[in-house]
């Protein structure tokens, strides 16, 4: 099932986020991630569904019909991994396409979902161990 990353703003503090999570309760959304953020104006919930995207789309519709909600729309994703490697991550990283950086004996990977999988694919055998984050909502710029 497809990950479709959700950012939804609103107003009305805790009244308005309360109202946020019953819909999502109520509409029984298939939530697999929730983080819920403040700024200056006001509340920002980055919502990831595992739906298919026609389905997030109506899903966006409804939340953005609350209330409360400022804009509801995509956002943009994102996919980590940490990787421990004997092989040369800096070629595969730039081959896959990767934002990609050492930090002690580990490899830190980030970019799509596809050119993740690339990278890894690339160093193949020579891959000692890893942990996957993701797809990771992005919230803030990357969203509505």
């Amino acid at each position: 099932m497809a990950l479709n990353p959700v950012e939804v703003r609103f107003t009305g503090g805790m009244l308005a986020l309360n109202r946020l999570l019953m819909t999502l309760q109520n509409k029984r959304m298939p939530v697999a991630d929730f983080t819920l953020g403040r700024d200056a104006t006001g509340m920002r919930a980055t919502i990831v569904l595992e739906c298919p995207p026609e389905t997030a789309q109506r899903y966006t519709a409804l939340l953005s019909s609350l209330e409360d909600v400022q804009e509801a729309g995509p956002a943009k994703s994102i996919s980590v991994a940490l990787v421990k490697t004997s092989g040369d991550w800096r070629m595969a990283a730039e081959e896959a396409g990767v934002a990609a950086h050492e930090s002690g004996d580990l490899v830190v990977v980030s970019g799509t979902s596809e050119t993740t999988e690339n990278f890894l694919a690339t160093l193949g055998d020579d891959v000692e161990d890893m942990v996957r984050l993701g797809p990771i909502a992005s919230p803030g710029n990357g969203g509505v």
